[in-house]
C-alpha cells in the first residue's frame, strides 16, 4: 500500500485555488477507481495517463489505483490534471522521488506518448499567489509567455524529463525568453474633415466614457472606433495580466495592446455577457480595460442589448449556470455606431429616407431610455465630401499625435489625483474631484431641472466635464466644460433621431 500526494490547482472564474491529487495504491485487482471528477475530459485522463506512462519507459503499477483530486467540491475541468495525476502515480510506485512534489505545482496535458502538450487556462493558476520556493512545472510551449508571471517555473516537454530530477534546472525559462508581441498595427483610414467627432474621440478616449455614434452609412462610424482604439493611453502591467487571464480562459491569443471586440450583431446574449455551461466570460468580460465596439446597435437583439445595462454601471458580471457560476470583470469602454434609420438616410441632405413611420418607430424603440441614459456622448456624424477625403494622411496623423500627447497627460493626471480614469469616479467623490463654484454649481442646477436630467446622467455628466478640463490642463470644472458636456448629452425628452449633437 502507498500513497502519494501532488499539488495543481483548479480555476474557479478568474481565481485559481489550491487542489491536491492524491493516488493510493492497494492491493486488489487491477483497476482505477476515479473519485472527485466531474468532467469527461478529466474522467478521461486515466487512459492518456496509462499510455503516457507506458510509452516513456515506465512502469504501470498492478495494483488498485484510487485516484482523488480535493476538495471534491470544486468544479474540475480541461485536461490540465493529466501531468499531477501521473506525477502523483508514479511517486506512489516510487518510481519517482517523493520529495519532487514537495513544494511544486504540475500542470499539463499529456499525449498518449508521453509528451506535455499545450495546455490553455493555465494563465489564472500560475499567476496565484504561493510561496517563493515553489517550483512550477508546466508545458515547455507555455513556459515563455507564463514566465514573466512566475519566474520559478520549469517547462517539460515529456513526461520522460522527470526521469532526470537533477537535469530539470535545463528546463527552465531564460530571463529574456521572447514574450508575446502584438502584431504591427495595420494602416487604417482615420476620419477627415469633422473636427466634432476628433473632438468626442479625444475626450471618451482619455476618460474611458461610453459613446454613441449617429449617421449615415459611410459617415467614418468605425473609422472613429478605430481611432479611439489608437488615442488609448498604454495599459499598465496589471491590466495586461488582467486581459490576458480572461483571453486565456477564452482559448484566445494573449496581447499586450488594450482589448478591442467587435462582435457582429447576430451574436447571442450568452456570446456578448458570458455563458456555456462552464459559464466561460463573453465579449463584455475579453473587452475588459479595452473597447468594445458594437456596429449596427439596433441591429442586435432586444435581449442582448438589455443585457448590458447592469454590466454597464457595475463594471462586472455574474455568470451563472446550473453546475457553477463566476464572477468576470467588465470595465469596458463601449463604443456604438448606429444609422439613424432602417435604410440609414433619414437625416441626409443627399438620400432620400425610404423607411415606413412603423419602421423608424420599431427601429427608434429598440434602445431603451435606461439604456441610453449610461452612455456619456453622442454625436451625430456627417458624411465628408470628397475633397477632403481626397487630402493628405499626414495631417491626420500629426492630429492625431497631438491628441495622444493631450490624452496621455489627461489620464496620468486622473490616475494621480484619484487612481481610476474619470468614467470609474465615484459618484460620492465627483463634486469634491470636480471643485464647482458655487456660481457654477447654481447654475447646473437649474441647467439640469430644464434639460431634466436624471441622478446619472447628471453625474455622467461630472465626469465627462471633469475630462474636458483635465485636456485643458485646469483645476476647476467651470460652466464652459460643463457647457460642452451637457452639448454631448442626449435629453430623455428628445427622440433620438433628431437630438443635437455637437460641441458648443
Amino acid at each position: 500500500m502507498s500513497l502519494a500526494r501532488v499539488k495543481t490547482r483548479c480555476r474557479q472564474g478568474l481565481s485559481a485555488p489550491l487542489v491536491s491529487v492524491e493516488i493510493h495504491l492497494s492491493a486488489g485487482l487491477p483497476t482505477i477507481a476515479l473519485v472527485g471528477f466531474s468532467e469527461a475530459t478529466v474522467r478521461d485522463a486515466k487512459e492518456r495517463v496509462r499510455s503516457a506512462i507506458l510509452s516513456t519507459g515506465f512502469r504501470w503499477p498492478d495494483s488498485r489505483i484510487t485516484i482523488s483530486i480535493s476538495p471534491a467540491a470544486l468544479q474540475k475541468t480541461g485536461a490540465g490534471f493529466d501531468l499531477p495525476i501521473a506525477v502523483a502515480i508514479l511517486i506512489a510506485s516510487k518510481q519517482l522521488p517523493a520529495s519532487l512534489a514537495d513544494s511544486a505545482e504540475f500542470f499539463g496535458e499529456l499525449s498518449l506518448d508521453g509528451r506535455v502538450l499545450e495546455t490553455r487556462g493555465l494563465l489564472a493558476a500560475v499567476a496565484s499567489e504561493r510561496d517563493a520556493d515553489t517550483v512550477v512545472y508546466t508545458p515547455e510551449i507555455n513556459a515563455d509567455a507564463l514566465f514573466a508571471v512566475c519566474p520559478n517555473l520549469v517547462g517539460l516537454t515529456s513526461l520522460k524529463d522527470l526521469k532526470h530530477p537533477d537535469q530539470i534546472e535545463n528546463n527552465r525559462p531564460r530571463a529574456n525568453a521572447p514574450q508575446d508581441r502584438p502584431p504591427p498595427s495595420p494602416a487604417v483610414s482615420l476620419p477627415v474633415g469633422q473636427p466634432e467627432l476628433w473632438r468626442v474621440s479625444e475626450i471618451a478616449a482619455a476618460g474611458s466614457h461610453h459613446l454613441l455614434m449617429s449617421g449615415e452609412p459611410g459617415a467614418g462610424k468605425t473609422m472613429a472606433a478605430e481611432l479611439i482604439r489608437q488615442l488609448l493611453p498604454k495599459p499598465s502591467t496589471k491590466e495586461i495580466l488582467e486581459s490576458q487571464i480572461l483571453l486565456d480562459i477564452s482559448n484566445q491569443p494573449y496581447s499586450l495592446e488594450r482589448p478591442f471586440r467587435a462582435p457582429h450583431h447576430s451574436v447571442s446574449t450568452a456570446g456578448l455577457v458570458g455563458g456555456t455551461r462552464h459559464a466561460n466570460p463573453g465579449e463584455i468580460s475579453l473587452a475588459h480595460n479595452g473597447i468594445l465596439f458594437l456596429d449596427e446597435l439596433p441591429e442586435f437583439s432586444l435581449a442582448t442589448i438589455e443585457a448590458l445595462r447592469q454590466p454597464l454601471e457595475t463594471g462586472e458580471i455574474q455568470v451563472t449556470r446550473a453546475e457553477q457560476s463566476h464572477v468576470y470583470p467588465a470595465r469596458f469602454q463601449l463604443v456604438a455606431a448606429m444609422n439613424p434609420c432602417p435604410c440609414g438616410f433619414k437625416d441626409s441632405i443627399d438620400n432620400h429616407c425610404r423607411c415606413s413611420t412603423a419602421a423608424l418607430n420599431r427601429y427608434e424603440t429598440k434602445l431603451s431610455e435606461p439604456l441610453l441614459d449610461r452612455i456619456d456622448l453622442y454625436v451625430q456624424v456627417k458624411r465628408s465630401r470628397v475633397s477632403e477625403i481626397m487630402a493628405p494622411t499626414t495631417q491626420q496623423s500629426t492630429l492625431r499625435a497631438q491628441a495622444k500627447t493631450r490624452i496621455d497627460s489627461a489620464r496620468e493626471r486622473q490616475i494621480t489625483r484619484q487612481g481610476v480614469a474619470n468614467a470609474r469616479i465615484p459618484s460620492a467623490e465627483l463634486l469634491d474631484l470636480c471643485s464647482l463654484s458655487p456660481t457654477t454649481k447654481s447654475w447646473l442646477e437649474t441647467t439640469g431641472e430644464r434639460l431634466r436630467l436624471s441622478g446619472r446622467g447628471l453625474h455622467r455628466c461630472l465626469r465627462v466635464a471633469r475630462t474636458i478640463a483635465d485636456l485643458a490642463n485646469t483645476e476647476s470644472v467651470t460652466t464652459a466644460e460643463l457647457c460642452e458636456a451637457l452639448a454631448y448629452r442626449r435629453s430623455p425628452s428628445m427622440q433620438l433621431s433628431n437630438t443635437s449633437f455637437g460641441a458648443t
